[in-house]
């Protein structure tokens, strides 16, 4: 009986293998910091560069520093330039829905970009892109742990990775 149960299991196994479809997933592009990389998403095309991460001093207006208690009142305000060429979108406002860019830490911590009333806010800029539009702005983050190396750019209601620049390499030692 034993053997009979084993037998069943291991058929069901093979079976679910034989059967699974591969994943249709396209890869992530992934480039360093300044690089221009083409994101697709659910019909918006675009070419988006990170131009650089910077401290920024004084902090931009409407900005409130948050994070634990224990770091709140380490590191700052940083913000990353952003450059955006709509390619295809299938409203002006599309990329300000679809897009968000996190500052991750080599620990894994990852910063969520800051709603901020600063003039160079990309969050504001993105509400008019159309196609063929080309928008800069800026996003803020508080950084207060470890200072960012890799800015991902996500869907903030599925969370998918969409694109990835690299500040360090793997390797060098950390910033």
């Amino acid at each position: 009986m034993r053997r009979c149960f084993v037998l069943l299991v291991a058929l069901l196994a093979v079976a679910a293998g034989v059967t699974a479809s591969p994943a249709t997933a396209e890869g992530t592009p992934i480039g360093n910091i300044g690089d221009t990389l083409r994101v697709s998403f659910k019909g918006i095309v675009a070419d988006v560069t990170v131009h650089d991460v910077l401290p920024v001093d004084p902090p931009p207006p409407g900005y409130i520093a948050t994070g634990s208690p224990r770091w709140i009142n380490q590191g700052g305000p940083w913000k990353a330039p952003i450059t955006i060429h709509t390619i295809a979108a299938p409203n002006p406002y599309a990329m300000a829905l679809a897009f968000t860019f996190s500052g991750v830490t080599p620990y894994a911590d990852a910063y969520v970009s800051k709603h901020t009333d600063a003039p160079d806010s990309l969050e504001h800029a993105l509400t008019n892109a159309p196609p063929g539009a080309t928008v800069n702005g800026a996003v803020y983050w508080q950084v207060y742990r470890a200072l960012v190396t890799n800015v991902v750019l996500l869907n903030p209601q599925t969370g998918e990775h969409l694109a990835q620049w690299n500040l360090w390499q793997p390797g060098a030692p950390l910033p």
